[in-house]
């Protein structure tokens, strides 16, 4: 039977420990790394939703302006039309029919204006959870590595502590003739 003396089994105790303390800290910073990169994506994706946010905003202010000017040529052709059948535009059904297509126009222009804030907004929301995810994410790398750090150090003290008392055991006089 082979039986391994106190030096050896120390030494393979206090290996295995640092092993183990090596792989906490390998560990602990691939999930700080990955934490970081998706702290990155979140940071492009926020503002990516930014610029759509700026984008939906222009855009809806080009088609409202867009609308206002359809409803002026509209209202340019109706006068036109009504005039050149002799038709007094200052009272009567003419009259409301250039007011109602001023009304709806105005009304459809400030629909486009609305529905494009929503839509800035949403893309503004969608940035500021982006930008929240990430900050998540920072943080969750940093307590990745300290986290990682400290669970290595127990680990290597842990062994050592072990380690030692394994070498002490063996190494420790008989007492009272056993």
């Amino acid at each position: 039977m082979c039986t391994f003396g106190p030096e050896l089994l120390l030494a393979a105790t206090l290996a295995s420990t640092v092993i183990g303390g090596v792989a906490t800290i390998s560990q602990a910073d691939a999930s700080a790394k990955s934490s970081r990169y998706n702290a990155e994506v979140s940071m492009m994706n926020a503002t990516l939703s930014e610029r759509r946010a700026k984008d939906a905003e222009e855009r809806g202010r080009r088609e409202e302006q867009a609308k206002r000017l359809e409803v002026a040529d509209l209202q340019g052709r109706q006068r036109a039309a009504m005039s050149a059948n002799g038709v007094d535009l200052s009272f009567g059904s003419a009259f409301d029919t250039l007011v109602d297509t001023q009304f709806l126009g105005e009304m459809d222009a400030l629909t486009i204006r609305r529905n494009s804030a929503t839509e800035a907004y949403d893309h503004r929301v969608a940035a500021a959870s982006g930008r929240a995810d990430a900050s998540l994410a920072r943080s969750n790398a940093d307590s990745a590595l300290t986290g990682g750090y400290l669970s290595a150090a127990s680990t290597v003290l842990g062994g050592a502590t072990s380690g030692y008392k394994d070498y002490a055991s063996y190494t420790r006089p008989i007492v009272g003739g056993r």
